[in-house]
């Protein structure tokens, strides 16, 4: 009877880590999928606004360390900035696009968050302690799984592409 309760746990154990991975990896993916999008959205954009891009408040102005607080109002501010400019082009509003299909939690007209719950930013350029987008582009990117805009290692990036 010990052996088949051991037994047990051990399948418990590894059935609740298969379904951790699971969800880790369907929250990259469906936010690899909204910074895809966003990507397009932004191109109809700047085909409409003669390529100048959205104004959008800098996540981190200058060198100085921000606080978490700071950073997350910052975040908040350029999301709903960006947000703003790509409806009013029209760059958002395909019914067929994956915003329509997004739950209000991630997605309620006003704040487009990742999977984890952060807001998405817009960089207009890239910074070296956000990211290093090829030839100095614009990018969207998630804080990630641990929701924080400063490190790099699970942030998801747009000019990253989906995962294969």
């Amino acid at each position: 009877m010990l052996a088949t309760v051991a037994f047990l746990v051990i399948v418990a154990g590894l059935a609740l880590n298969l379904a951790r991975e699971v969800r880790r990896q369907s929250a990259e993916t469906i936010t690899r999928e909204l910074l895809a999008g966003l990507e397009q959205a932004l191109a109809r954009y700047l085909d409409v606004s003669g390529g100048r891009l959205p104004e959008a408040p800098v996540l981190i102005a200058g060198d100085a360390e921000p606080d978490s607080s700071s950073l997350d109002r910052r975040a908040l501010d350029n999301n709903r900035a960006f947000l703003r400019a790509l409806r009013a082009s029209g760059g958002m509003e395909d019914p067929e696009s994956i915003f329509a299909r997004l739950p209000r939690s991630m997605y309620d007209d006003l704040t487009l968050r990742d999977a984890w719950g952060k807001p998405i930013v817009l960089m207009n350029r890239m910074h070296p302690r956000i990211g290093m987008a090829v030839e100095d582009k614009p990018f969207f990117f998630s804080a990630g799984a641990d929701r924080n805009y400063l490190t790099r290692e699970d942030n998801v990036y747009s000019y990253e592409g989906p995962k294969g």
